[in-house]
């Protein structure tokens, strides 16, 4: 019998450029997970006194607040600055340098 050639191989009919669209599905995942559970440790460092402002017809009396609040803004700049750090790390230092792969 002679030998046919319409054997399946997943390699060859899967396409490539899905396993990097699965493979940054899972690092950005991963990278949120690690910037969500890091993130409360960070929130001693950015508390800050608001102002208090009392408008006195056109005179604008201000002082500092009593109670010390979370600065909002610098946890989400921490947060994602997170995301972005476990990023590069993967992409730049370890896929590319320790397993030598191509980003793309």
């Amino acid at each position: 019998m002679p030998a046919r050639n319409n054997i399946h191989i997943p390699k060859e009919s899967w396409p490539t450029f899905s396993w990097f669209l699965i493979e940054f599905a899972i690092v950005i995942a991963v990278a949120v997970v690690i910037a969500w559970q890091t993130n409360p440790l960070y929130e001693d460092y950015v508390i800050m006194n608001g102002w208090d402002c009392e408008q006195i017809s056109q005179i604008t009396d201000c002082s500092i607040a009593e109670e010390a609040t979370v600065n909002q803004e610098a946890l989400n700049w921490i947060f994602w600055g997170t995301v972005g750090a476990v990023f590069l790390i993967w992409y730049l230092l370890i896929r590319g340098i320790v397993l030598k792969k191509y980003v793309l």
